[in-house]
């Protein structure tokens, strides 16, 4: 494994990693994201030149996520027994974090190499009351390349009070290699039998859970996204794609628990988290530019993996509640497979 240290803007750094099948990956600080991942001379994530482009265009892409990844109604969550106010940056919702969330954020770095892999550890501390979060926080999240083509994700957060955290990693994967090309041609399979429907435009949940039978959410066997996207289902025309939780059938790291695949090239994903939340970039024409290319309609697509948002009104989704001391543990891997 080689790993390769260079400036990436605004006082970050951008830590490229190279394995010994010339997949090519790179991290940076600036949020704690990544930033590329180059596969037979594809860029199959969504990335920008350097940290001011997602400070001036979009801070989401490839970032690790926090507090609380997704929307928040109203703004309010519930830490023993009592109603918490956070700050409502996507009025009246709270979304992603707040106004000065991790992904908006230089995280302290240290690399590490090995003989089959290398990777950055990244640490932060998030602030008693910021975004109106209870606790000081810190947050270290480790990404890890290897030989076998995965790209692991490790989380871990202790808070010194009782607080709530759900995060997430908010890569964009295209894997035509080119952001003006829509994800339309690729086919999406994943291991759940429910998903949460949206309210409406304010794209909170509605509150309940959907069995996918039927339904153009049923991705139990593989399908083509165009046919998704073509679908006269209300929850898809809602949001002009998705921008829905799945929950797992089985909450098992081992299990591949999605599959995104185009021709012989795919990506997997596995984690220990109980549901994954799948966006479709549905930005109509108002994408940003990557690399030089405008993008596309439906010109990525996440795997985020966490708690789904709305478990404060669907209990069954999971606890998000971090009891001070406690520390929270989480891990995620993406991995390419290449089709003989």
């Amino acid at each position: 494994m080689k790993i390769t240290t260079s400036d990436f803007g605004l006082g970050s750094q951008l830590f490229t990693i190279e394995n010994k099948k010339g997949m090519r990956i790179a991290f940076t600080n600036y949020g704690a994201r990544i930033v590329d991942w180059v596969v037979e001379g594809k860029h199959i994530v969504l990335g920008f030149d350097c940290a001011q482009e997602y400070q001036e265009k979009d801070i989401f892409p490839g970032a690790t996520v926090g507090r609380i990844a997704g929307r928040t109604k109203d703004g309010l969550v519930v830490i023993n027994g009592q109603s918490v106010q956070l700050e409502q940056n996507d009025f009246p919702q709270a979304i992603h974090g707040g106004s000065n969330p991790s992904q908006a954020q230089i995280w302290q770095a240290q690399t590490f190499q090995k003989e089959e892999e290398a990777g950055v550890e990244y640490t932060l501390r998030l602030k008693d009351g910021e975004g109106g979060y209870p606790g000081n926080l810190d947050f270290t999240t480790i990404h890890t390349f290897n030989e076998a083509g995965e790209w692991k994700i490790e989380y871990r957060a202790v808070s010194d009070k009782d607080t709530v955290f759900n995060p997430t990693g908010h890569v964009y994967f295209n894997l035509n290699g080119e952001a003006d090309q829509p994800i339309d041609n690729h086919e999406l399979q994943i291991a759940a039998s429910r998903y949460v429907p949206l309210l409406d435009q304010s794209q909170v949940v509605r509150g309940d859970l959907v069995e996918v039978t039927g339904t153009p959410f049923d991705f139990r066997t593989p399908q083509t996204l165009s046919e998704v996207f073509s679908s006269s289902d209300p929850q898809i025309r809602l949001v002009d794609g998705l921008d829905h939780g799945f929950l797992l059938d089985e909450r098992n790291l081992a299990k591949e628990q999605a599959r995104l695949t185009l021709g012989k090239l795919s990506v997997s994903t596995y984690t220990d988290q109980p549901s994954v939340v799948i966006f479709t970039a549905n930005f109509g024409d108002m994408g940003t530019v990557y690399r030089g290319k405008p993008e596309a309609h439906h010109g990525g697509i996440t795997f985020e993996t966490q708690v789904a948002p709305g478990s404060p009104q669907i209990p069954e989704l999971g606890d998000i509640t971090l009891s001070a001391g406690e520390t929270y543990q989480a891990t995620t891997i993406y991995k390419v497979n290449l089709g003989e």
